[in-house]
């Protein structure tokens, strides 16, 4: 392989590797509440940084548990099954399911329409 190659190879795997970065951070601020942290001290914001990691962790390891299964599987989705179906018991697993199944739907149709257009 030529030099031109691997340096191609090089770059490619440091912007797969900053997009996945960015997407994490992404997810933390959106989903898990990472950039909501009103605090005084060094402590506390450790604590919360801390708290958010180990949220993202139960979140992650939640969508490659079920990865079979749902394989669009996104931090929302594990965040609105967390706040439906543990604290409140606002919805039954079916309506979670119907929900979750009609966003899929819509990404599947969004990735195919991505993929036409490029």
């Amino acid at each position: 392989m030529s030099l031109k190659g691997v340096y191609n190879r090089r770059v490619s795997a440091y912007a797969i590797g900053a997009l996945f970065l960015e997407r994490s951070f992404q997810d933390a601020k959106q989903e898990v509440g990472m950039s909501q942290c009103q605090v005084s001290g060094w402590l506390a914001w450790h604590h919360h940084k801390v708290m958010v990691m180990m949220a993202l962790h139960f979140i992650l390891s939640e969508k490659i548990l079920f990865k079979k299964e749902m394989p669009l599987l996104s931090t929302y989705d594990v965040r609105e099954i967390m706040l439906n179906v543990y604290p409140r018991k606002g919805m039954n697993q079916q309506e979670i399911m119907e929900q979750i199944n009609k966003r899929h739907a819509q990404r599947t149709i969004q990735l195919s329409k991505n993929k036409d257009s490029s």
